[in-house]
C-alpha cells in the first residue's frame, strides 16, 4: 500500500438546520478531528474523517486507494460502568427465574405445615405419610370442583409469570450485550427489548402474588370451616419468591431511574 503524508486539523461547528433546508455553523459545540492526505496516484490534498477506514475514491483522478484501520470493537459499554445497584438487579433477575422454574414444583401456600399448594396440585403430608393429587384429579369423583378450578387459576398464573419473567431476562440480556456492543439486534428488537424490560418484569410479580392470592380464595371457599390447622398462607418458599420477584421490580426502576 503506499505511504501516505497527512496532517491532522481539528474544526469545530455546530450544523443547524433552518426550516428552509439551509444550513448554519455556529461556535464550537461538536469537535470534528480530519485528516489531510496525498493521493498516492494524482498526489492532490483529499480530506477524510480522522476515523475513517476503507477503500476511497481520489475525487480528482478517481484512483481507488485503502485508508485507515478498521476500529477493534469496542469492550466497554456506552452506558455507566456496573454499579451497586445493576449488580444486585441482575443477581435478583436470575435468581427469580430459578426461583420459579423451581416452584412450579414446589409448595407455593401452606395450610399448617399439612397441606401444601404447589402450581401442578396439592400434597398432604401427616405423620410421615403423604398423598398428592392433580388439580384436575379434583374433577373426579369425591373431588372439589370449587377448589380445582381455583387451583386451576393458579396454574395459568404461575405459567405466565415463569414465561414473562423468561422473556423480560432475555429482553434484558438482549439490551444489556447490544449497549456494551457485544450483540447487533435489528432496531425493532433494540427497541422491544429496552421497552418492555418494565411490563414484563410487573408481569411476572404481579401474575405471582395474583396466583397466591388466588389460592388462598380457593382454600377458604372449598375447605370452608374444616381448616381447623390453620390460615392458609404463602410457604417459605412463596414468601422468599414474592420478596425476590419484588426485588427485581424495584432494583429495574432504580436502573431506568439512572439512565
Amino acid at each position: 500500500m503506499p505511504s501516505f503524508i497527512w496532517t491532522k486539523h481539528q474544526y469545530q461547528m455546530n450544523c443547524d438546520d433552518s426550516s428552509d433546508g439551509a444550513m448554519f455553523f455556529t461556535p464550537s459545540l461538536e469537535v470534528c478531528h480530519m485528516v489531510e492526505i496525498l493521493c498516492p496516484h494524482c498526489e492532490e490534498e483529499i480530506e477524510l474523517d480522522d476515523d475513517a477506514y476503507g477503500e476511497f475514491s481520489c475525487p480528482y483522478c478517481d484512483g481507488e486507494f485503502e485508508w485507515g484501520e478498521k476500529p477493534k470493537a469496542n469492550a466497554t459499554s456506552n452506558s455507566e460502568p456496573m454499579n451497586g445497584i445493576k449488580a444486585a438487579s441482575h443477581a435478583l433477575h436470575g435468581a427469580g427465574g430459578i426461583m420459579l422454574i423451581i416452584g412450579m414444583f414446589t409448595g407455593w401456600l401452606t395450610v399448617g405445615g399439612i397441606l401444601d399448594a404447589s402450581p401442578f396440585g396439592m400434597k398432604a403430608s401427616v405423620y410421615g405419610f403423604s398423598a398428592s393429587v392433580s388439580w384436575f384429579e379434583l374433577f373426579g369423583d369425591g373431588g372439589d370442583p370449587v377448589l380445582a378450578i381455583f387451583g386451576i387459576i393458579f396454574m395459568l398464573l404461575a405459567i405466565v409469570a415463569i414465561v414473562s419473567q423468561i422473556t423480560h431476562i432475555v429482553f434484558r440480556v438482549v439490551n444489556h450485550l447490544s449497549d456494551i456492543g457485544k450483540l447487533e439486534v435489528s432496531m425493532q428488537m433494540a427497541y422491544r427489548s429496552y421497552q418492555y424490560r418494565w411490563h414484563t418484569s410487573l408481569t411476572a410479580l404481579a401474575s405471582s402474588v395474583a396466583g397466591v392470592v388466588v389460592m388462598e380464595i380457593g382454600f377458604l371457599i372449598g375447605f370452608g370451616g374444616e381448616l381447623a390447622s390453620g390460615f392458609p398462607r404463602p410457604s417459605v418458599f412463596g414468601i422468599l419468591l414474592l420478596i425476590t420477584l419484588g426485588g427485581q421490580f424495584v432494583m429495574m426502576n432504580q436502573e431506568l431511574a439512572n439512565e
